[in-house]
């Protein structure tokens, strides 16, 4: 029976990996092992069934189709043009992403987990920076604190989102490339399908998560372009993981690209070291970094107005515009940041 199959394989060698699924991996041991090996084996039981005779499976064929009406690829080598013709790029999409979202239905503890993390750490950087954002601007401390709420803010919605989908395709990695093969469908239908479920899932994590913080810090910007900011981030980083994601076969090997996706993006968005600071042969990859489109944005929003007024005591700094400063933040180039 079939779901005796995962137990039927494993007692006779070839057990069935981990997260594969079954009915591909019956195709893959059936073309790898040649047919001796699988009948020493015990592959082939004898039906014993009374009613199963071997006579009853034979029927006239049409030329060029077998006995079930398939088409027969060997006879003649002739096919059909209307048997091997794809269906179209929007059919493919619309049932890969029909099938991703009822994947997230079958297992959603997934989606439960994403949507828990984002909102407890948005409570705990909210509690931890209470009302930080409507402290005015006198005090460095004080907008130090406000330019670090709004950099853990940002990068809350990278980690939120670009860990779930850099392990997602190595996981489904051998589906793919099985469903691939066989002409199932193509490429980029399958990574729209998958970026267009990532879009709907993310925006609510990230509409719950920024709600969050936008309250309990009292933040300045507008709601709606913070939310922006944080989508587009987010969408960028889910790109960009799944670009990884790509390159390994290994879901733990994924996870070893962590660092390499996150680590980047702090170092050259203007908080830990100010962007004139780095070396100048260094500095060009601060312009592969989407963290440092996203903060450019959301500074010159939260900062910009502050920036413009002047000091409450003759000649002192005015922080916001040394904040700006440091990051490299530019309101004429603002479009490109976008």
């Amino acid at each position: 029976e079939v779901r005796d199959v995962t137990t039927f394989f494993e007692a006779r060698g070839h057990s069935v990996p981990p997260r594969y699924n079954p009915a591909d991996w019956i195709m893959n041991v059936a073309q790898a092992v040649p047919v001796e090996e699988l009948a020493r084996r015990g592959y082939f039981p004898s039906d014993k069934r009374p009613w199963a005779r071997k006579e009853a499976l034979f029927v006239d064929e049409e030329e060029g189709r077998d006995a079930l009406g398939f088409t027969d690829h060997h006879q003649n080598n002739k096919v059909s043009a209307r048997d091997e013709k794809r269906i179209g790029f929007i059919t493919q999409v619309s049932m890969l992403f029909k099938r991703e979202l009822q994947n997230i239905a079958r297992n959603r503890k997934p989606l439960v987990a994403r949507f828990a993390f984002s909102f407890a750490m948005s409570i705990l950087v909210g509690i931890l920076f209470l009302g930080i954002g409507g402290e005015g601007s006198s005090d460095f401390r004080v907008v130090q604190a406000h330019f670090g709420a709004l950099v853990l803010v940002l990068m809350m919605s990278m980690f939120g989102t670009a860990m779930p989908s850099l392990l997602a395709f190595p996981e489904e990695r051998p589906v793919f490339l099985r469903e691939y093969s066989t002409n199932h469908y193509s490429v980029s239908s399958y990574f729209v399908s998958r970026l267009a479920t990532e879009a709907i899932v993310t925006f609510p994590q990230m509409l719950l998560s920024t709600t969050l913080t936008y309250l309990l810090i009292d933040l300045q910007m507008p709601f709606s372009y913070l939310l922006a900011v944080v989508y587009t981030l987010a969408m960028t980083s889910t790109a960009v993981a799944v670009l990884l994601g790509c390159s390994v076969e290994d879901p733990k090997m994924a996870s070893e690209f962590l660092p390499l996706l996150f680590v980047p993006q702090l170092l050259f968005a203007g908080f830990f070291v100010a962007t004139e600071l780095i070396p100048e042969w260094l500095r060009w990859v601060q312009y592969l970094c989407s963290l440092t489109y996203a903060l450019r944005l959301a500074l010159l929003a939260e900062f910009g107005p502050c920036a413009e007024e002047d000091g409450a005591e003759p000649g002192q700094p005015n922080h916001c515009q040394s904040i700006l400063d440091n990051s490299g933040a530019d309101e004429d180039q603002k479009w490109l940041y976008w």
